[in-house]
């Protein structure tokens, strides 16, 4: 099995975070940042075009909600997996983006390693279903 390079697409409407965690998920040596968006409809745009495997959702951009944006994306991209990534603690709001389908929701405030986890996780399941298709194959 080949190793693949997980692709990213990070959406925040604040310049430095984006910089920041370009800065620190590149140190992963399997993460690949394929674009960034500042508002909703360009991060509906570039995940349509750029075809990410895992994007960071911040909750509030501007233009529009995480929430909205992500129920859009994944009406029409459901494997792509959608990390929530806010400043808001508040678990009314990580309940919202797990009905909407993301798969995980992480403060700003938690630490670094907990965002490559969750990303680590996706790629686990990913792999796993890969194999067990594969299997199914050979049968």
């Amino acid at each position: 099995m080949t190793k693949k390079n997980i692709k990213i697409l990070i959406v925040d409407d604040h310049l430095a975070l984006r910089e920041g965690l370009k800065v620190i998920l590149q140190l992963e040596p399997d993460f690949v940042i394929i674009g960034e968006a500042e508002d909703g409809k360009q991060a509906i745009k570039l995940a349509r075009t750029l075809i990410p495997d895992v994007i960071i959702m911040d909750m509030d951009l501007g233009d529009m909600h995480g929430t909205e944006v992500t129920e859009l994306i994944l009406a029409h991209q459901p494997d792509i997996c959608v990390i929530g990534f806010s400043m808001h603690t508040d678990p009314e709001l990580a309940e919202a983006m797990r009905k909407v389908g993301a798969k995980a929701y992480l403060s700003k405030s938690d630490a670094p390693d907990q965002l490559i986890s969750a990303i680590r996780r996706y790629k686990k399941t990913v792999e796993s279903e890969e194999h067990r298709y594969a299997d199914q194959c050979k049968r």
